[in-house]
């Protein structure tokens, strides 16, 4: 007994650290994945591990726990089912019987918080892929014009669904810090091509909602559309048909989290946005 309350005495620090949580919601992105690593696992990878060693750098050198339950595949709608089969590759959760990405975070939350723990920081990375899949041979051969109202359309419905999410991490943890990453266009390798040319279009107004969403709730907003300019071959997989970051993108990424993460609330940082 003397010697516990002798190693909290002098590592006080390291005892507050310790119930300490980061969770991560979204997508493949926000789960880390990348074509040459395709595995089930928990998460630890990408942005996501880079932010948590960071934020363990701020508190004293010890890592917050860590729940990545971003899924790959997953949309703004499918967050709320169990729709996207994705969700095999993390192993946060079960193979089998598997319950929605907003209902597994309640779950956490409501875990964490029954151990004591304080949710201090969340990440949510979602709307990419109600853009990506769109972009199918049929899309792609529409007049111009056409995209952009079917673009607008599924814009639109990530708009509502993107409310519904941040209203459901508000509800859940109303004093954590909260970050919203924007989206990059890995197509900008390929410049003029129809997929680079929708994307220029379609991505920065995502991101636009993003950067007004997470304003309305509290959230800090990571641009990383112009990071990736001129980088996308190198920081992408796109040059293997793959829009996922290599690990330079992942790095990239994080660095715009971080930055993110300590200003202070409902200011957005740098540019990728158009501000309504």
């Amino acid at each position: 007994m003397k010697r516990a309350l002798v190693v909290l005495v002098l590592l006080p620090g390291l005892a507050l650290a310790q119930i300490k949580t980061y969770i991560a919601l979204g997508d493949s992105v926000a789960w880390g994945y990348q074509p040459n690593s395709t595995g089930r696992g928990p998460g630890d990878k990408g942005y996501v591990k880079q932010v948590a060693d960071w934020i363990g750098v701020r508190q004293g050198g010890v890592r917050p726990g860590l729940i990545n339950l971003g899924i790959p595949g997953e949309t703004s709608g499918s967050f709320f089912n169990t729709s996207e089969i994705g969700g095999i590759l993390n192993s946060n959760y079960p193979l089998f019987g598997r319950k929605s990405q907003s209902n597994t975070f309640a779950d956490k939350v409501s875990q964490q918080i029954g151990q004591g723990h304080v949710i201090t920081h969340i990440t949510c990375a979602l709307g990419a892929n109600d853009l990506l899949d769109l972009l199918t041979a049929q899309f792609l051969a529409l007049p111009f014009e056409q995209q952009t109202a079917l673009a607008d359309q599924a814009l639109s419905t990530a708009d509502a669904n993107i409310v519904q999410v941040l209203t459901k991490v508000r509800q859940q943890c109303p004093l954590s810090t909260l970050a919203v990453p924007g989206y990059y266009n890995p197509y900008g390798a390929f410049p003029g091509s129809a997929e680079d040319r929708i994307s220029q279009y379609a991505i920065p107004k995502l991101n636009q909602i993003l950067w007004f969403r997470g304003l309305q709730f509290g959230a800090r907003f990571a641009p990383t559309y112009n990071p990736f300019v001129g980088h996308e071959l190198a920081w992408t997989w796109i040059g293997e048909d793959d829009v996922h970051p290599r690990d330079p993108g992942y790095t990239a990424i994080a660095n715009q989290v971080k930055i993110a993460f300590k200003q202070p609330a409902f200011v957005p940082v740098g540019n990728g946005v158009r501000p309504p």
